[in-house]
Protein backbone atom coordinates (compact mmCIF):
# COMPACT_ATOMS: atom_id res chain seq x y z
CA UNK A 1 0.00 0.00 0.00
CA UNK A 2 1.09 3.56 -0.71
CA UNK A 3 1.18 5.00 2.81
CA UNK A 4 1.95 8.51 1.53
CA UNK A 5 -1.35 8.52 -0.39
CA UNK A 6 -3.25 7.20 2.64
CA UNK A 7 -1.61 9.80 4.86
CA UNK A 8 -2.52 12.50 2.34
CA UNK A 9 -6.20 11.50 2.46
CA UNK A 10 -6.21 11.51 6.26
CA UNK A 11 -4.40 14.85 6.34
CA UNK A 12 -6.87 16.37 3.86
CA UNK A 13 -9.85 15.22 5.91
CA UNK A 14 -8.19 16.61 9.05
CA UNK A 15 -7.72 20.00 7.41
CA UNK A 16 -11.38 20.14 6.37
CA UNK A 17 -12.54 19.13 9.86
CA UNK A 18 -10.23 21.72 11.43
CA UNK A 19 -11.60 24.46 9.19
CA UNK A 20 -15.26 23.60 9.73
CA UNK A 21 -14.99 23.15 13.51
CA UNK A 22 -13.17 26.48 13.83
CA UNK A 23 -16.32 28.34 12.88
CA UNK A 24 -18.81 29.70 15.43
CA UNK A 25 -21.40 27.29 14.08
CA UNK A 26 -20.08 24.32 12.14
CA UNK A 27 -23.64 23.52 11.03
CA UNK A 28 -23.44 26.29 8.45
CA UNK A 29 -21.11 24.09 6.38
CA UNK A 30 -23.78 21.39 6.09
CA UNK A 31 -25.67 23.10 3.30
CA UNK A 32 -27.36 20.58 0.97
CA UNK A 33 -28.01 23.19 -1.71
CA UNK A 34 -24.32 24.07 -1.94
CA UNK A 35 -23.35 20.39 -2.09
CA UNK A 36 -25.82 19.67 -4.88
CA UNK A 37 -24.71 22.70 -6.90
CA UNK A 38 -20.97 21.93 -6.64
CA UNK A 39 -20.88 18.13 -6.65
CA UNK A 40 -23.92 17.61 -8.84
CA UNK A 41 -22.85 20.29 -11.27
CA UNK A 42 -19.31 18.91 -11.51
CA UNK A 43 -20.57 15.37 -12.06
CA UNK A 44 -23.03 16.53 -14.71
CA UNK A 45 -20.42 18.45 -16.68
CA UNK A 46 -17.99 15.52 -16.38
CA UNK A 47 -20.62 13.26 -17.98
CA UNK A 48 -21.08 15.79 -20.77
CA UNK A 49 -17.33 15.85 -21.42
CA UNK A 50 -16.50 12.15 -21.12
CA UNK A 51 -18.36 8.83 -21.49
CA UNK A 52 -19.28 7.05 -18.28
CA UNK A 53 -16.96 4.09 -18.82
CA UNK A 54 -13.99 6.44 -19.22
CA UNK A 55 -14.89 8.28 -16.01
CA UNK A 56 -15.28 5.00 -14.14
CA UNK A 57 -11.97 3.74 -15.51
CA UNK A 58 -10.19 6.96 -14.53
CA UNK A 59 -11.59 6.68 -11.00
CA UNK A 60 -10.40 3.08 -10.64
CA UNK A 61 -6.95 3.97 -11.91
CA UNK A 62 -6.52 6.96 -9.60
CA UNK A 63 -7.56 4.93 -6.55
CA UNK A 64 -5.14 2.18 -7.52
CA UNK A 65 -2.27 4.61 -8.02
CA UNK A 66 -3.16 6.77 -5.04
CA UNK A 67 -3.40 3.92 -2.53
CA UNK A 68 -1.63 1.08 -4.34
CA UNK A 69 2.06 0.32 -4.17
CA UNK A 70 4.12 2.34 -6.65
CA UNK A 71 6.56 0.15 -8.58
CA UNK A 72 9.61 2.38 -9.04
CA UNK A 73 12.31 -0.01 -7.85
CA UNK A 74 14.80 0.94 -10.53
CA UNK A 75 17.70 -0.70 -8.71
CA UNK A 76 15.85 -4.00 -8.47
CA UNK A 77 14.82 -3.83 -12.13
CA UNK A 78 18.40 -3.15 -13.28
CA UNK A 79 19.58 -6.10 -11.21
CA UNK A 80 16.98 -8.38 -12.81
CA UNK A 81 17.94 -7.20 -16.30
CA UNK A 82 21.65 -7.66 -15.57
CA UNK A 83 21.17 -11.18 -14.19
CA UNK A 84 18.95 -12.11 -17.13
CA UNK A 85 21.57 -10.83 -19.57
CA UNK A 86 24.19 -13.09 -18.01
CA UNK A 87 21.94 -16.13 -18.38
CA UNK A 88 20.96 -15.15 -21.93
CA UNK A 89 24.62 -14.97 -23.02
CA UNK A 90 25.12 -18.59 -21.97
CA UNK A 91 21.71 -20.14 -22.64
CA UNK A 92 19.04 -17.92 -24.27
CA UNK A 93 16.25 -20.49 -23.88
CA UNK A 94 16.80 -20.75 -20.12
CA UNK A 95 16.76 -16.99 -19.49
CA UNK A 96 12.97 -16.67 -19.59
CA UNK A 97 12.45 -19.30 -16.89
CA UNK A 98 14.96 -17.61 -14.56
CA UNK A 99 13.14 -14.26 -14.46
CA UNK A 100 11.48 -13.65 -11.05
CA UNK A 101 7.71 -14.06 -11.22
CA UNK A 102 7.11 -10.67 -9.59
CA UNK A 103 9.12 -8.78 -12.21
CA UNK A 104 7.62 -5.92 -14.19
CA UNK A 105 5.03 -7.27 -16.70
CA UNK A 106 6.56 -5.20 -19.48
CA UNK A 107 9.90 -6.94 -19.00
CA UNK A 108 8.25 -10.35 -19.00
CA UNK A 109 6.41 -9.55 -22.26
CA UNK A 110 9.54 -8.20 -23.92
CA UNK A 111 11.66 -11.20 -22.96
CA UNK A 112 8.93 -13.52 -24.20
CA UNK A 113 9.00 -11.81 -27.59
CA UNK A 114 12.78 -12.11 -27.62
CA UNK A 115 13.17 -15.72 -26.45
CA UNK A 116 10.04 -17.48 -27.67
CA UNK A 117 9.11 -15.48 -30.76
CA UNK A 118 12.64 -14.66 -31.89
CA UNK A 119 11.93 -11.13 -33.14
CA UNK A 120 14.90 -9.30 -34.61
CA UNK A 121 16.27 -6.11 -33.07
CA UNK A 122 14.38 -3.69 -35.34
CA UNK A 123 11.00 -5.38 -34.93
CA UNK A 124 11.48 -5.78 -31.19
CA UNK A 125 12.44 -2.11 -30.83
CA UNK A 126 9.36 -1.00 -32.79
CA UNK A 127 6.97 -3.22 -30.84
CA UNK A 128 8.32 -2.17 -27.45
CA UNK A 129 8.28 1.51 -28.44
CA UNK A 130 4.70 1.24 -29.70
CA UNK A 131 3.73 -0.32 -26.38
CA UNK A 132 5.37 2.55 -24.50
CA UNK A 133 3.67 5.14 -26.71
CA UNK A 134 0.32 3.46 -26.18
CA UNK A 135 0.76 3.46 -22.41
CA UNK A 136 1.80 7.10 -22.52
CA UNK A 137 -1.34 8.02 -24.48
CA UNK A 138 -3.59 6.13 -22.05
CA UNK A 139 -1.97 7.91 -19.12
CA UNK A 140 -2.45 11.24 -20.88
CA UNK A 141 -6.14 10.48 -21.46
CA UNK A 142 -6.67 9.62 -17.79
CA UNK A 143 -4.78 12.74 -16.75
CA UNK A 144 -6.94 14.85 -19.04
CA UNK A 145 -10.06 13.62 -17.25
CA UNK A 146 -8.86 14.80 -13.85
CA UNK A 147 -7.41 18.08 -15.13
CA UNK A 148 -10.73 18.84 -16.81
CA UNK A 149 -12.84 17.94 -13.78
CA UNK A 150 -10.65 20.04 -11.46
CA UNK A 151 -11.63 23.21 -13.34
CA UNK A 152 -15.35 22.97 -12.56
CA UNK A 153 -15.84 22.95 -8.75
CA UNK A 154 -14.67 26.57 -8.16
CA UNK A 155 -16.97 27.77 -10.94
CA UNK A 156 -19.96 25.95 -9.49
CA UNK A 157 -19.00 27.22 -6.05
CA UNK A 158 -19.22 30.75 -7.41
CA UNK A 159 -22.56 29.86 -8.97
CA UNK A 160 -23.82 28.66 -5.60
CA UNK A 161 -22.67 31.88 -3.95
CA UNK A 162 -24.43 33.90 -6.67
CA UNK A 163 -27.68 31.99 -6.14
CA UNK A 164 -27.40 32.58 -2.39
CA UNK A 165 -26.82 36.31 -2.91
CA UNK A 166 -29.85 36.53 -5.19
CA UNK A 167 -32.03 34.88 -2.56
CA UNK A 168 -30.62 37.26 0.07
CA UNK A 169 -31.25 40.39 -1.95
CA UNK A 170 -34.85 39.35 -2.57
CA UNK A 171 -35.57 39.51 1.18
CA UNK A 172 -33.85 42.80 2.01
CA UNK A 173 -37.11 44.72 1.94
CA UNK A 174 -38.83 42.45 4.43
CA UNK A 175 -39.02 43.12 8.19
CA UNK A 176 -35.96 41.89 10.12
CA UNK A 177 -33.94 41.50 6.96
CA UNK A 178 -30.88 43.15 8.51
CA UNK A 179 -30.66 40.42 11.13
CA UNK A 180 -30.63 37.76 8.43
CA UNK A 181 -27.90 39.32 6.29
CA UNK A 182 -24.97 37.74 8.18
CA UNK A 183 -26.30 34.16 8.31
CA UNK A 184 -27.53 34.37 4.72
CA UNK A 185 -24.14 35.61 3.49
CA UNK A 186 -22.41 32.78 5.33
CA UNK A 187 -24.71 30.21 3.74
CA UNK A 188 -24.17 31.72 0.29
CA UNK A 189 -20.39 31.44 0.59
CA UNK A 190 -20.49 27.79 1.68
CA UNK A 191 -20.83 26.71 -1.95
CA UNK A 192 -17.61 28.58 -2.75
CA UNK A 193 -15.95 26.72 0.11
CA UNK A 194 -17.10 23.38 -1.31
CA UNK A 195 -15.76 24.31 -4.74
CA UNK A 196 -12.34 25.33 -3.44
CA UNK A 197 -12.02 22.23 -1.25
CA UNK A 198 -13.02 19.84 -4.03
CA UNK A 199 -10.63 21.42 -6.51
CA UNK A 200 -7.59 22.01 -4.30
CA UNK A 201 -7.79 19.07 -1.90
CA UNK A 202 -9.23 16.41 -4.20
CA UNK A 203 -9.11 16.77 -7.96
CA UNK A 204 -5.93 18.79 -8.55
CA UNK A 205 -3.83 16.59 -6.20
CA UNK A 206 -5.23 13.50 -7.93
CA UNK A 207 -4.19 14.86 -11.32
CA UNK A 208 -0.71 15.73 -10.07
CA UNK A 209 -0.30 12.29 -8.51
CA UNK A 210 -1.37 10.60 -11.73
CA UNK A 211 1.10 12.68 -13.71
CA UNK A 212 3.96 11.82 -11.34
CA UNK A 213 3.24 8.09 -11.36
CA UNK A 214 2.89 8.12 -15.14
CA UNK A 215 6.27 9.83 -15.55
CA UNK A 216 7.97 7.29 -13.26
CA UNK A 217 6.37 4.40 -15.15
CA UNK A 218 7.57 5.88 -18.44
CA UNK A 219 11.15 5.95 -17.15
CA UNK A 220 10.81 2.34 -16.01
CA UNK A 221 9.47 1.16 -19.37
CA UNK A 222 12.15 2.96 -21.36
CA UNK A 223 14.77 1.46 -19.08
CA UNK A 224 13.33 -2.01 -19.64
CA UNK A 225 13.15 -1.54 -23.40
CA UNK A 226 16.81 -0.54 -23.64
CA UNK A 227 17.76 -3.42 -21.36
CA UNK A 228 15.97 -5.98 -23.52
CA UNK A 229 17.65 -4.66 -26.68
CA UNK A 230 21.05 -4.87 -25.00
CA UNK A 231 20.28 -8.41 -23.84
CA UNK A 232 19.50 -9.36 -27.42
CA UNK A 233 22.90 -7.99 -28.49
CA UNK A 234 24.50 -10.11 -25.75
CA UNK A 235 26.32 -7.12 -24.32
CA UNK A 236 28.39 -7.56 -21.18
CA UNK A 237 26.24 -7.36 -17.99
CA UNK A 238 28.49 -4.64 -16.53
CA UNK A 239 27.99 -2.45 -19.60
CA UNK A 240 24.24 -3.03 -19.43
CA UNK A 241 24.13 -2.10 -15.76
CA UNK A 242 26.09 1.12 -16.24
CA UNK A 243 24.12 2.09 -19.32
CA UNK A 244 20.76 1.63 -17.60
CA UNK A 245 21.88 3.71 -14.62
CA UNK A 246 22.32 6.64 -16.99
CA UNK A 247 18.51 6.84 -17.23
CA UNK A 248 18.14 7.64 -13.55
CA UNK A 249 18.46 10.70 -11.35
CA UNK A 250 21.51 11.03 -9.15
CA UNK A 251 19.78 9.62 -6.06
CA UNK A 252 18.71 6.48 -7.91
CA UNK A 253 22.14 6.05 -9.51
CA UNK A 254 23.74 6.12 -6.07
CA UNK A 255 21.26 3.49 -4.83
CA UNK A 256 21.97 1.16 -7.73
CA UNK A 257 25.71 1.65 -7.40
CA UNK A 258 25.53 0.85 -3.69
CA UNK A 259 23.50 -2.28 -4.43
CA UNK A 260 26.05 -3.44 -7.01
CA UNK A 261 28.94 -2.81 -4.62
CA UNK A 262 27.26 -4.85 -1.89
CA UNK A 263 26.60 -7.68 -4.34
CA UNK A 264 30.23 -7.65 -5.48
CA UNK A 265 31.48 -7.70 -1.90
CA UNK A 266 29.26 -10.67 -1.11
CA UNK A 267 30.60 -12.59 -4.12
CA UNK A 268 34.20 -11.88 -3.11
CA UNK A 269 33.49 -12.94 0.46
CA UNK A 270 31.95 -16.17 -0.81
Amino acid sequence: MNFAGLLGIISGLSVVIFITTGSKSSQVFLDPHGMVIVLGGTFTVALLCFPFDRLFGAFKIIMKKLLGKIDNDYAGMIEVITNTSQIYRNNPKASLDQIPKDSHPFFMEGMQMLVEYGFNAEDLDNILQNSIDGKKKRDHDDLKVWHTISRFPPAFGLLGATVGMISLLQTLGEPGAQDRVGPAMATALVATFYGLVCANLVFIPMAEKLQEVGAEDLVMRNLIKEGILLIQEKRHPLLISEYLRSFLDAKYRKATTAGSSDEGSNKQAA
